[in-house]
């Protein structure tokens, strides 16, 4: 490309100039594609869980189940749930700082957190459902071995769900460290 393209096309690109209503509406992280997929299926995960948490009594003998396997499952639902909200919100409201480092540095404390949190729910919701339909079961060698398949099945999908939180905090701590080799090759300048 010639220079005098390259001028004509810087030239013409300032002709559609936005509002600020528009520009701020682009900023806003709930217009981000990736914040609405999820808010989809947090609804969606919410009234599936929401459902199940009413029906689960008549449709799984919960009259039938001792009181701490009751509660153990409501319990997990609700920690469930919650948790599911809390990152949601904190996933949308990622910059609080007006200097950009500190901000995704208290964006990462906020990621580590959640993720601890996330992982232990997970876990705790896990327990609480294996509680909830094993509370009245007597156990065969089958059913044995099936509990255990099922176990092996939510430990490794929590250490899938444990890397995935790894590599964002990753890229997170390589974001500032990005900042760090920014500020240091600015200072020697």
């Amino acid at each position: 490309m010639e220079l005098s393209e390259l001028r004509s096309g810087w030239k013409n690109t300032g002709n559609h100039l936005k509002s600020e209503k528009d520009l701020e509406k682009m900023t806003k992280m709930m217009n981000h594609p990736v914040v609405k997929r999820i808010k989809t299926r947090l609804v969606i995960q919410l009234v599936i869980l929401l459902i199940c948490l009413f029906v689960y009594y008549d449709w799984f003998d919960g009259d039938q189940k001792p009181f701490y396997a009751n509660l153990a499952l409501t319990a997990g639902l609700v920690l469930y749930l919650l948790n599911d909200i809390v990152g949601y919100i904190s996933l949308t409201r990622p910059v609080r700082n007006t200097n950009l480092k500190q901000s995704v540095m208290d964006y990462l404390a906020r990621v580590k957190r959640l993720s601890f949190f996330s992982l232990l729910v997970t876990l705790l919701y896990s327990s609480s459902i294996v509680i909830f339909f094993t509370s009245t079961i007597v156990f065969t060698k089958e059913k044995w071995l099936l509990l255990l398949f099922s176990t092996i099945i939510v430990v490794q999908l929590i250490i899938l769900s444990s890397k995935l939180w790894s590599r964002w905090i990753k890229k997170l701590n390589q974001q500032i460290a990005d900042f760090d080799m920014t500020d240091d090759s600015s200072a020697g300048v």
